[in-house]
């Protein structure tokens, strides 16, 4: 399919027959088309002419319609008929003005063959431009649409992320919901402002109020258990306040259950970028394991006070049969009542352990306080070990300072912790071994050390071994007697006094235990004493 060489729209022109210029374009192949100027407008619109042959009076009616209608503007080419020459140039600039892109100038007999290859050549460059821009139109399209392809490509493969990363975060948030509605203690999160934006079954429960009611109100705003209401929103303020995170255990009467013991741990939350995000306040009911702790104290301590009562007589007894007070006995005899007394002091020993461990419990040590040198104690207190430590052929050994600062303690109380150090030091220092006694000054403090040649201690048990019963013997195959109180008992006398306890020790290498005490200043009493006068 061949292209003819051109269209041309010839406006105004009302003569019959066609100009020689316009005859040789018909010869040249070019579709040559008359219009009136009122049909300027359909006419561009319909055959899209590539130039069109308009006079000037015409072109100064019709230049509103000859462009700005077609998908692309002719090319307009002006006939300057009956022009003078003075006028020429005035005429050209009105041609151009009026959207004229070429300008002819009549007559055209003698130039009408080269006025026609001048226009055949306007169309094929029009031609060639048309050409150009089509295909760089189509170029454009082509990556247009390629770019279109590969955003929507990335468009889908970012949904798909989204969507997956959405799934993820749904997958965890009802994962951590069903922890949180599922979890044995109450969990309460209020906002920057104070409102509740979680709270769940365990939290409504003890609170006594409604999830579904709560959830975007502040506590002071509801109707529940006013006593633990206005508490864990007293704590909050304070968080808020304040920050950090505090634990306290309340104690409060309810209808339904009585007495509760109740642990509130209340913590300011900021987030990633350290603003303050929150307050998150966590309530668990302890009132079990306080009755409990209760109950074993109460046990403890009426046991210990039933079994000390026959016990007393049994060590009588078995006194005043070992000293004849009785009647007269064989050897034999005598050695197996003064084996009956012994056991029976050993007994009491034990026993004044559990007593001890009551008052511990009970906060009723360091009662009876009074200041006096530390070694005063010390003196007294290894006494009752001497005679158990040359049995065990151990070398017991007393080191004491010329000078030792004074301290502010209970006598009885501090002599039955550091007995309870040395007797488990001679317990488990072998035969041939050492157990060393000594006192060292610190810049504020006084420290008692008893340090032994024993096993020693594995470092995973040196926390433990201060705890209640514990031993890290077996209690079925354990060599060493003793119900595990002693260290107990010397830890809360230490704590007692506002001191504390200290361990040293490698296993095969023995160890090393020490009583920190704070030092007593007679300046501090002097002065307290004046300003009470």
């Amino acid at each position: 399919m061949t292209r003819n060489a051109g269209n041309i729209l010839v406006l105004g022109r009302l003569a019959t027959e066609p100009t020689r210029l316009e005859q040789r374009l018909l010869e040249a192949g070019v579709d040559l088309r008359m219009a009136h100027p009122g049909d300027a407008a359909h006419c561009v619109i319909e055959h899209v002419p590539d130039v069109v042959l308009v006079s000037l009076p015409v072109l100064r009616e019709e230049s509103g319609n000859l462009l700005g209608h077609a998908d692309r503007d002719p090319r307009v080419m002006a006939v300057l008929q009956e022009v003078e020459a003075l006028d020429l140039e005035a005429s050209l600039q009105e041609a151009m003005r009026l959207g004229a892109r070429e300008v002819l100038v009549p007559p055209f007999e003698q130039d009408a063959e080269q006025e026609c290859l001048r226009i055949l050549h306007l169309i094929e460059e029009e031609h060639v431009t048309q050409e150009l821009g089509a295909m760089r139109n189509r170029e454009s399209q082509a990556t247009l649409r390629q770019q279109v392809a590969d955003l929507k490509e990335r468009c889908l493969q970012q949904g798909r992320s989204n969507q997956e990363a959405l799934d993820v975060f749904y997958l965890d948030l009802s994962r951590m919901m069903t922890i949180i509605d599922n979890i044995g203690d109450g969990i309460v999160f209020t906002d920057p402002e104070g409102q509740i934006t979680l709270l769940n079954p365990v939290a409504a429960e003890l609170l006594g109020i409604k999830p579904i009611v709560a959830i975007g109100k502040r506590l002071r705003q509801l109707e529940g258990w006013k006593d633990l209401l206005s508490q864990v929103d007293e704590f909050q303020r304070q968080a808020m306040i304040e920050g950090g995170s505090e634990e306290v255990t309340l104690e409060l009467h309810h209808e339904e259950h009585d007495l509760l013991y109740l642990q509130v741990n209340t913590t300011a939350v900021t987030d990633y970028k350290g603003a303050f995000a929150g307050i998150l306040t966590v309530i668990k009911d302890v009132s079990a394991e306080h009755k409990a702790e209760e109950n074993k104290n109460q046990f403890l301590s009426i046991l210990s006070h039933e079994l000390r009562t026959p016990l007393t007589g049994i060590k009588t007894f078995a006194t005043l049969l070992a000293r004849g007070a009785l009647g007269e006995m064989g050897e034999r005899q005598q050695g197996v009542a003064e084996s009956i007394r012994e056991q029976a002091l050993r007994l009491e020993h034990e026993i004044d352990k559990l007593i001890c461990l009551g008052r511990i419990e009970s906060g009723e040590f360091a009662m009876d306080l009074e200041v006096f040198p530390v070694v005063d104690l010390l003196d007294l207190a290894v006494v009752p070990f001497e005679q158990a430590a040359r049995e065990g052929e151990i070398d017991f050994r007393l080191e004491l300072p010329a000078f030792c600062p004074l301290v502010r303690a209970d006598r009885e109380d501090l002599r039955r912790a550091l007995q309870a150090l040395i007797e488990n030091a001679i317990k488990f220092t072998p035969s041939g071994g050492r157990v060393q006694v000594t006192v060292a000054e610190e810049s504020d403090s006084v420290v008692v050390f008893v340090e032994d040649t024993g096993p020693g201690i594995d470092k995973r048990y040196q926390r433990r071994i201060f705890e209640k019963f514990y031993q890290v013997e077996d209690p079925l195959t354990r060599h060493h007697g003793g119900a595990g109180l002693g260290l107990c008992v010397a830890k809360g006398v230490a704590l007692a006094h506002g001191g504390e306890i200290l361990v040293e020790s490698d296993l095969g290498k023995g160890a090393r235990f020490g009583i920190r005490l704070p030092k007593f200043d007679m300046h501090q009493l002097e002065e307290a004493e004046s300003l009470a006068v």
